[in-house]
């Protein structure tokens, strides 16, 4: 091609093989289309020829020295066709969209099973399964395990947890709303157990936790052995950069409230102690009301009813002194 019948050729073209890499380090520029590789910028033009173009950095091909004759021209690329949107597969996008979600809240290295799933949902599986998204050990395998690049593809862990991101040692994503949501801005499983213990969690997404602080919540963290206090103090000392600048950094409405319920538990008070009582007057009522009080174990007392109530620990002490009182009157 390119040689006019009526001049000969004064040479036979000449046909060698050489690894592709020769066509990028031989100072040419390369040019592809439609399956060839054409390099130009050394004498002749010369044309490669690929079976397989995706691995043409280990492919060896076929040159042709055209003896300076006529070059082809680029053929013209088939019109691209309008892309197929996934109704028009039999795929639900709610349902595709639905499992991309899930996929998210995956844990690495967890298999999951492929029982329940549709049809279509099955074919989108192994589409994630090409792209390296999702290992099966086989194509009719029914159970998949989600690669690292799912996880950090949908949950977008490279980039900062929130506006303005948590500082590194853990401070700095926690915004407190008046109507008693917290907002944490967090993807650790730490953080979010600890605000768990006094909260109610109400969504989890990838590097950030809603929740909701409650009269049961903040009850249910006392009865543990959490204060008020505490929950104040952990608040406050995570808070957002945007609420660090705010005086007070919470809101009034949210400290007051937590404390309040933590005074409902402390309406009644419970402890162990030693009942007196049938004191033939009043005057020895008073004298051993008046010792116990004196050694600090006196509990409770009621003076019209000659009654009182002392500490198990003072109560030898209380005892030892109502006899010597008898033994002296």
């Amino acid at each position: 091609p390119g040689i006019h019948p009526k001049t000969p050729p004064q040479r036979p073209p000449r046909v060698w093989c050489f690894p592709v890499q020769d066509f990028w380090g031989g100072g040419g520029v390369p040019k592809i289309w439609g399956g060839i590789l054409r390099c130009e910028g050394e004498g002749s033009p010369k044309f490669g020829f690929f079976p397989k173009f995706e691995a043409f950095p280990k492919t060896w091909g076929s040159s042709h020295n055209l003896g300076g004759g006529g070059v082809p021209k680029k053929p013209r690329p088939p019109p691209k066709a309008p892309p197929v949107p996934p109704q028009a597969r039999g795929m639900d996008l709610v349902e595709i969209l639905s499992f991309l979600f899930q996929l998210s809240f995956s844990t690495l290295g967890k298999d999951y099973s492929v029982e329940g799933m549709s049809e279509s949902l099955l074919t989108f599986l192994q589409h994630l399964r090409e792209f390296g998204l999702v290992f099966q050990r086989k194509r009719k395998s029914r159970r998949f395990y989600p690669t690292r690049l799912a996880i950090a593809l949908a949950s977008g862990t490279a980039g900062p947890a929130g506006p303005a991101g948590p500082e590194p040692d853990g401070h700095g994503f926690v915004l407190v709303e008046t109507n008693y949501r917290i907002y944490a801005y967090t993807d650790s499983e730490l953080q979010v157990a600890l605000i768990a213990l006094f909260s109610e969690l109400l969504y989890r997404f990838p590097n950030l936790v809603v929740a909701q602080v409650t009269r049961d919540s903040v009850q249910a963290a006392i009865a543990n052995g959490i204060t008020a206090d505490q929950i104040i103090h952990f608040l406050r000392t995570r808070a957002h950069p945007v609420m660090a600048t705010q005086t007070p950094v919470l809101p009034p409405t949210i400290t007051d409230q937590i404390r309040l319920w933590e005074l409902e538990r402390d309406r009644l008070r419970f402890s162990d102690g030693v009942l007196y009582n049938q004191f033939l007057s009043q005057v020895d009522f008073e004298v051993l009301r008046d010792h116990a009080r004196s050694l600090g174990v006196l509990v409770f007392e009621n003076p019209g009813r000659r009654l009182m109530v002392v500490t198990p620990g003072g109560h030898p002490d209380v005892k030892r002194f109502w006899k010597r009182q008898k033994h002296n009157g």
